[in-house]
């Protein structure tokens, strides 16, 4: 990778395709009771003072305790389960972190109903799990609303309280807190191909407008769902006869047009650099942010200018052609509790650990929903806010996510996961 001038290749459809983000992004309005609570806030600077403010107390709390379990046990997407996260934690609180990162939602989900509550305290998971199934079967136990809450007000717009997804579906019960989110749809390198043309022709564009040319991301679920889309309808509800017959007929023709297929993220993103492919079917602001901040700026994530029909509103009469993902961080209904659970969730509100989440993890860079409070937003350079599409004011970023659907559970996962798994087979991948 290049780590010179990150202006290289800027070729002038780059220049056009972010001038022309840049103005659709303006017009986007874009356990533990014994733990105690700080005083709320009302603005996003208060947000983040009132964080500090609560780990001070919290750190405080648990040195006042005894016969507590020192071990947490953390079940989490990458980002989470690394030293620059942890480490400071653990200096802190005296905690031995066990941490262990999951490889999907389901089979984390399988874990927990298979007698997981019993060895993981905290589970980091996207959104919809937590509301739909975690807590309707006593997997995870809420939070302290009044002590949470005011942490809300360090969000960027579009993730304040109340938030849907972080509540149950009374709205009485807080579930976790937000963090970690991003857009996806494909990802292109634009010295090969103009990213107005993807935008505009959106799945199929790639699937045969590029035939041979593009490489599959192989995460299983997200081609599944991106695939839906490409076929014309969401992924998440029941689907018709003709819908899955048209899923068929798609997820059949993505594997035998794509060049390669791969669950390497950064080697897709080195065949993009190199010229081997020209995008990745999907991609995400996830899966090319690694290589942006290396100065490879060339390399974006698209969101498709219009979605299904049934995503179309007034308010956005393109719809909505991509899936925003949210995770969402909880506590496990262990039976054993240890008040270090909940207190690494407040660890992770506080300005220097949610730049970390988001920043220092190795291997990839997401934006955090706390970059709404300055403290937090201040502390990324240029460069890294160039490698999470950010642009003025977050208008680039959130310009996507103003194209997606939220991301939610498929009722017709297995069946359109025999699909794919026959399509992919037909292939020889």
């Amino acid at each position: 990778m290049n780590s010179g001038n990150i202006f290289r290749n800027f070729s002038s459809s780059r220049r056009q395709f972010l001038k022309q983000s840049a103005a659709l992004a303006a017009a986007v309005g874009v356990a533990p009771a014994a733990l105690s609570a700080g005083a709320g806030s009302a603005n996003a600077a208060a947000g983040a003072a009132y964080a500090d403010e609560l780990w001070e107390k919290t750190k405080a709390d648990l040195a006042g305790m005894s016969d507590i379990r020192m071990d947490l046990n953390l079940h989490s997407w990458e980002g989470y389960t690394e030293e620059p996260v942890l480490d400071p934690f653990s200096r802190q609180t005296g905690a031995n972190v066990n941490p262990q990162m999951l490889i999907s939602d389901p089979a984390a989900v399988n874990n927990l109903r298979g007698g997981g509550t019993s060895t993981w305290d905290v589970i980091n998971l996207n959104n919809s799990w937590q509301r739909n199934q975690l807590f309707p079967e006593g997997l995870i136990t809420p939070l302290d609303k009044d002590k949470f809450a005011p942490l809300y007000d360090m969000n960027v717009t579009g993730f304040e309280w109340p938030y849907h997804w972080a509540l149950d579906e009374s709205g009485e019960h807080l579930l976790g807190m937000l963090q970690r989110y991003g857009p996806a749809g494909l990802a292109v390198s634009t010295d090969a191909v103009d990213p107005q043309t993807m935008e505009s022709g959106g799945y199929m564009e790639m699937i045969e407008g590029a035939k041979g040319q593009y490489g599959i991301l192989d995460y299983e679920n997200w081609v599944i769902m991106h695939t839906c889309i490409a076929s014309g309808f969401i992924p998440f509800r029941e689907h018709t006869a003709d819908e899955m017959a048209a899923f068929e007929e798609n997820i059949f023709k993505l594997f035998e047009n794509a060049k390669k297929v791969s669950d390497d993220q950064a080697a897709l993103a080195r065949d993009m650099i190199t010229g081997e492919i020209i995008g990745t079917y999907p991609g995400s602001v996830y899966t090319v942010s690694a290589a942006r901040l290396e100065g490879e700026t060339q390399l974006v994530n698209v969101v498709p200018a219009e979605g299904p029909e049934e995503t179309k509103t007034a308010e956005r009469p393109n719809g909505q052609g991509g899936i925003v993902w949210i995770e969402i961080t909880s506590l496990v209904n262990n039976p054993n509790p240890t008040p270090l659970a909940e207190a690494f969730l407040i660890y992770c509100h506080t300005p220097e650990a949610a730049y970390k989440v988001a920043a220092k993890a190795p291997g990839t860079l997401n934006p955090v929903v706390q970059m709404g409070a300055p403290e937090v937003l201040s502390q990324f350079s240029q460069d890294e806010l160039e490698a999470v599409h950010w642009g003025e004011e977050g208008s680039w970023l959130a310009s996507l996510v103003d194209r997606c659907i939220d991301f939610d559970i498929n009722p017709d996962y297995d069946a359109m996961h025999d699909l794919y798994t026959q399509a992919k087979r037909a292939r020889g991948a």
